[in-house]
């Protein structure tokens, strides 16, 4: 009885990973620090990115405006002109 249990329990868990590919992340922007909009992608914007800002790689709202994603997963937007896109 304890294998049957043991072996439901198992594939359950396996099916529960396959639902959701199996990779356990959440989306980066999934909540934003200020400004509004989203683009096409998870982040929210550009998906090649527009360059880099002390290391993060930064991205081109639906508005025009330039963020990277922090630390906590939000939105920190950047002057427009560190934007290469």
């Amino acid at each position: 009885m304890k294998k049957i249990l043991l072996s439901t329990l198992i594939m359950l868990s396996l099916l529960a990973c396959s639902k959701d590919g199996g990779s356990g992340e959440t989306s980066p922007g999934s909540s934003t620090s200020g400004g509004s909009g989203s683009g096409g992608n998870a982040s929210g914007g550009s998906a090649s990115g527009c360059g880099y800002h002390n290391g993060k790689r930064l991205y081109k709202g639906a508005q025009g405006g330039c963020y990277y994603i922090n630390s906590n997963g939000n939105k920190t937007y950047v002057d427009r002109s560190e934007c290469n896109c």
